[in-house]
């Protein structure tokens, strides 16, 4: 299953952060742990899912600065867990701050039942996780104050 969420935000930050991502999410849901070496972002976001508790989805992404904006392209995991993230899009410094246009896909892969009852209980599960991760993904965009 692959979940994707696309969004705008105007954050009234520092033109330097544009290339310092850590500092203006890390800590914000739904992200987790979030750090930078050079031009690589790797970190992870937290959803909670019935039948699955807090649920942990580890990117990685790479910074690539042009100028006054910035593109941020995805990177695949190496050996991809049953849940992970892939996080993409662009950031342009402007007047009273910066504006990303982020793009946020979700993969899960769910175990599936052997017999009717596991397959029910299975597409229940799915079902519902779809809406937490959804509502996590929109509440992303409500986050912080000063955006558009």
């Amino acid at each position: 299953m692959v979940l994707e969420k696309s969004f705008q935000l105007h954050l009234a930050e520092p033109p330097e952060h544009l290339l310092q991502p850590e500092q203006v999410f890390a800590g914000k849901p739904p992200f987790g742990e979030l750090t930078r070496q050079d031009t690589t972002l790797q970190g992870y976001l937290v959803a909670e899912a019935p039948l699955f508790g807090e649920i942990h989805f580890p990117f990685q992404s790479r910074i690539h600065p042009e100028g006054s904006t910035a593109r941020l392209e995805a990177i695949p995991l190496p050996d991809p867990p049953n849940f992970w993230a892939e996080l993409e899009g662009s950031g342009a410094v402007v007047e009273n701050g910066i504006n990303y246009q982020l793009t946020l896909r979700i993969h899960a892969t769910l175990p599936q039942g052997e017999k009717w009852g596991g397959r029910a209980l299975g597409r229940l599960a799915e079902a519902a996780f779809e809406r937490n991760v959804e509502r996590v993904l929109g509440r992303l965009a409500r986050a912080w104050p000063g955006r558009a």
